[in-house]
C-alpha cells in the first residue's frame, strides 16, 4: 500500500468513525459554522416490546395442566384449545394421549418462563416435565378465550405439544 493511499483509507476510515458514532449517539445534523458542532436529539418511533407478564404465569399453567389431564379433547379439555378440535384432531389427540399416559408421561408438570403479553396473545417457554424424565421446552402461543381460565392455547401450539409428549 502506497503513503497516499495509506492516508486516502485512514481519512475514510476515520470519517466513517465519525459518522457512526454520531449516528449512535443520536446526533442527526453537524453545523460547520464558527468551528462548533450542534446536535438536535433524534426521536425514535418504533415501538417498545411490551412487557414481560409474570402474573400470567398462573392461569397459564392451569390452562396446560387442564389439557395435560384426563378427559377427552372433544369434550372439555377442546375448550382450551383455539376455536376447539376437529373430530378428527380430537380423536388423534385422544389416542395420543393415551399412548403417552401408557408409556408414563403423565401428569405432566410445567414451568414457564419469559412470558410476553401483546394485546390478547401471550407467548411463552413452556418446559413439560414427565414423571419418567421426559422433559420438552418449547415456545407456545396462548389466546384469551372463553375457557374456564381465561386462555387458550393456539391450535398449533396445541398440536406442537402434543407431538413433542406422545
Amino acid at each position: 500500500m502506497t503513503p497516499k493511499s495509506l492516508v486516502t483509507s485512514l481519512t475514510a476510515g476515520a470519517a466513517a468513525a465519525v459518522v457512526i458514532g454520531a449516528a449512535a449517539a443520536g446526533v442527526t445534523s453537524i453545523s460547520a459554522g464558527a468551528g462548533i458542532a450542534s446536535a438536535q436529539p433524534a426521536v425514535f418511533t418504533a415501538p417498545l416490546p411490551a412487557a414481560p407478564a409474570p402474573e400470567l404465569q398462573g392461569p397459564l399453567i392451569s390452562t396446560l395442566t387442564a389439557l395435560a389431564g384426563p378427559g377427552s379433547f372433544s369434550g372439555a379439555k377442546g375448550t382450551y384449545v383455539q376455536g376447539g378440535l376437529g373430530r378428527i384432531e380430537a380423536r388423534m389427540a385422544d389416542s395420543g394421549y393415551s399412548s403417552a399416559a401408557a408409556k408414563g408421561y403423565f401428569p405432566l408438570s410445567f414451568t414457564i418462563a419469559d412470558i410476553d403479553l401483546n394485546g390478547p396473545v401471550a407467548t411463552a417457554n413452556v418446559t413439560a416435565a414427565a414423571p419418567s424424565g421426559v422433559v420438552a421446552t418449547q415456545p407456545l402461543t396462548f389466546i384469551t378465550g372463553p375457557s374456564p381460565t381465561g386462555w387458550q392455547l393456539s391450535k398449533q401450539s396445541a398440536l406442537a405439544l402434543m407431538s413433542s409428549v406422545g
